[in-house]
């Protein structure tokens, strides 16, 4: 056990001791007056006297002293360090959980760097019994230390980690250190929150927020993003030239921070070569398209990535990598029974047969038949209007579905949805039903939009707004399926009588939407609107994705194990089926076993990865991109405020306080905890204050003791 002083320059103050010392020397004793006869017949002689001084009183002046001191102690505030207190349970000790943020955007300039400094500052002003846990969140809230007496256990994790590259979720972060705080028995429950503050990163969580009266203090770290630019995506354009696959890449730069007009330079590479530079000026206001020249797609497929360069930076935005694969065209099958005289399919067969951002051949099948054959290799099937086929065909079509493959039904004027077969009741979102005539003479409007809908993202969500003005003057009507025969239904649209005019259903692996009117222009004026190329295209993609180009996978996603089995070649339902291998850019694979109960294996990091049976190491395998989420370093900030709010608890906010960039001191913060817990001043002061009120009664006590030290004179 050890003392020390918080302010030790009061000890200074010690020398005021000499005070009483020096009033009980100085002082005088006064005799009594004697009157004597007359002086004038005796001699006078010299005297010669010799005084010594001594104390008198000295009771008095022990106590004077020893008040003293005790007030200068109290102002130089002591601590006892070593001293041993209760381990829990005690008044004002404290709970501390340290949120840091691991995401990617932590990688840029020195963020991590000044988050390191911040937890340290925080675990150095931690003092005896303080529990201290750790929390990462990057996609998700993890406990990565639990509470804790001894802050060095902490350190040794802090020293090991690094940031990783998934999202920021501080929701995920606030709602793992509530677990933690709602656990601990202590009065005093703080949170510590080091990260990059973006709005984007704020999720709400679904628990109950912070305890009542929880403390949040935030360091945010995100106040360096001026003179960053990003590619945001990155798209294609194919066209099909002598049999041979023709990308046309584009790419939209986005400016974040401080950086509108000023160029950066956009490079494309392809199989780690550089084939394309331009110069771009960004503009102050959204996105910049680039486009690159066109080339062939390699016979062997490519990987490649888009990169922005700004001469300066020191930290850049990571590229926007992606994989293509010459032989992974979408075959899509439309039925269409129209004619030379009668070619009413014919916007449905140029909306459909328009390159879009997935390589695409479309096959037309005239009549109304569908043989089995028909269907090998095949994405997806567009029914234009024609009767579901029974039979071997139907079948097999419905097999396909449960395979991943997608089915379009036209429900126009030729349907005739009594005479489908009972086993497509399971695969149909509901009973299609008889043609229904609009109450007015300039149609029904598309009125009820889910925007969320994939088919409908793509129009930013703007409902009418984004898809026009179409009028509709017949639609059948639609009965959902409530029974839950098959999968879960979901309608995307509506007209504006409540009558759902596009459904969808997820069978096995597969999609069937179901479209209520005419891809002609005799029940509607859908073809003549703008919006209706855009429709099919997105109607398209979303019954049967793209399995080739996979620009949207991002780190942190799950994906499917039965999925990248079957990119691998690999049928689970076949006797004695091998387990794949999902190597990711570090190259260290991931084994995908066959069978139930396997974990959806997770994207740690972007790059090109490629998933191919495990006993053949040679095998070329499918290969696809994974990206980190850009959207992340949008710079729109989240204020310490309203952050505190989001996460209180119970409609009592948290309180938010202010923590310095470099953190609180180390040692000094410590002696000043530690002597605010003691609170030994008080005690100091309290004991002076006896000693000066108990001073009259010791000077009169022993005042008879006093001549012990009375002065005495010496005449020589």
């Amino acid at each position: 056990m050890g003392l020390a002083f918080l302010t030790p320059l009061f000890l200074a103050g010690l020398a005021a001791l000499a005070v009483p010392v020096v009033i009980h020397l100085i002082r005088r004793h006064r005799g009594e007056s004697l009157a004597f006869p007359s002086l004038m017949f005796l001699r006078e002689l010299p005297v010669r006297s010799v005084r010594r001084r001594r104390l008198r009183d000295w009771p008095l002046l022990l106590v004077r002293l020893a008040a003293l001191a005790l007030i200068v102690l109290a102002f130089a505030r002591p601590v006892l360090q070593g001293a041993e207190e209760e381990e829990a349970g005690g008044e004002g000790f404290r709970e501390v959980v340290v949120v840091l943020d691991r995401s990617w955007t932590m990688r840029l300039g020195d963020r991590w760097e000044r988050a390191l400094e911040g937890v340290e500052g925080v675990l150095a002003g931690l003092v005896t019994p303080d529990r201290v846990s750790l929390v990462l969140y990057e996609g998700s809230g993890e406990v990565v230390v639990e509470p804790t007496l001894d802050s060095s256990g902490v350190r040794a994790v802090l020293d090991t980690l690094a940031p990783g590259w998934g999202p920021a979720r501080i929701g995920a972060g606030l709602q793992a250190a509530a677990g933690v705080l709602e656990a601990s028995d202590r009065e005093r429950r703080e949170v510590f929150l080091a990260g990059d503050l973006n709005r984007r990163s704020w999720e709400a969580s679904s628990g109950d927020g912070l305890p009542r009266g929880a403390r949040l203090d935030l360091l945010d770290l995100g106040d360096d993003r001026a003179g960053l630019a990003a590619p945001v995506d990155v798209s294609f354009q194919y066209q099909i030239v002598d049999g041979r696959q023709r990308a046309h890449p584009r790419a939209r730069i986005l400016a974040l921070g401080e950086l509108p007009g000023r160029e950066v330079e956009v490079v494309l590479n392809l199989d780690g070569r550089e084939v394309e530079r331009q110069r771009v000026e960004l503009a102050e206001e959204g996105a910049v398209p680039v486009e690159f020249t066109p080339f062939f797609v390699p016979v062997e497929g490519a990987q490649g990535s888009v990169s922005v360069e700004l001469p300066g930076w020191s930290s850049p935005l990571p590229p926007w990598r992606f994989v293509l694969s010459p032989d992974e065209l979408r075959r899509v099958v439309l039925v269409d029974p129209s004619t030379p005289g009668d070619d009413r399919g014919v916007y449905l067969r140029s909306a459909l047969g328009l390159t879009g951002g997935v390589p695409i051949r479309v096959e037309r099948r005239g009549g109304t038949a569908l043989s089995v054959t028909d269907l090998e290799g095949v994405h997806l099937v567009v029914l234009n209007d024609v009767p579901l086929p029974g039979g071997a065909p139907g079948e097999r079509l419905r097999e396909r579905i449960e395979a991943g493959m997608g089915l379009i039904v036209i429900a126009g004027p030729r349907s005739d949805p009594a005479a489908w077969e009972a086993g497509w009741s399971a695969f149909l979102p509901g009973q299609v039903g008889a043609p229904v005539e609009t109450r007015t003479e300039r149609g029904g409007r598309l009125a009820r939009i889910d925007g969320d809908h994939p088919v409908f993202a793509a129009f930013g969500g703007a409902g009418r707004a984004g898809l026009g003005d179409p009028r509709f003057f017949r639609y059948r009507s639609f009965e959902p399926d409530t029974a839950g025969a098959g999968g879960a239904v979901r309608i995307a649209a509506r007209f504006d009588d409540g009558t759902p005019a596009l459904v969808e259903r997820r069978v096995g692996e597969g999609r069937v939407l179901v479209w209520m009117t005419s891809m002609d222009a005799v029940w509607s004026d859908l073809p003549l609107n703008p919006a209706f190329v855009p429709l099919v295209q997105e109607m398209a993609s979303h019954a049967a994705p793209p399995s080739g180009l996979a620009p949207a996978y991002l780190v942190g996603q799950p994906l499917d194990p039965v999925f990248l089995r079957r990119r691998a070649g690999i049928l689970d339902e076949a006797e004695g089926a091998p387990p794949a291998l999902l190597v990711p850019p570090d190259g260290r694979g991931v084994t995908i076993p066959a069978g139930a109960g396997r974990l959806p294996p997770d994207l740690r990091e972007p790059g090109h990865y490629t998933v191919r049976p495990e006993a053949q190491p040679g095998a070329a395998g499918w290969g696809f991109a994974v990206n980190v989420d850009m959207r992340e370093a949008d710079p729109s900030r989240m204020e310490a405020s309203e952050l505190a709010a989001g996460a209180g608890a119970g409609g009592a906010p948290a309180t938010a306080g202010a923590v310095p960039v470099d953190g609180v001191e180390g040692s000094g913060a410590r002696l000043e905890e530690r002597e605010r817990r003691q609170s030994g001043w008080l005690l100091l002061l309290l004991a002076a204050a006896l000693l000066l009120a108990a001073e009259p009664l010791v000077a009169n006590r022993f005042r008879g003791l006093a001549e012990r030290f009375a002065d005495s004179d010496v005449k020589v």
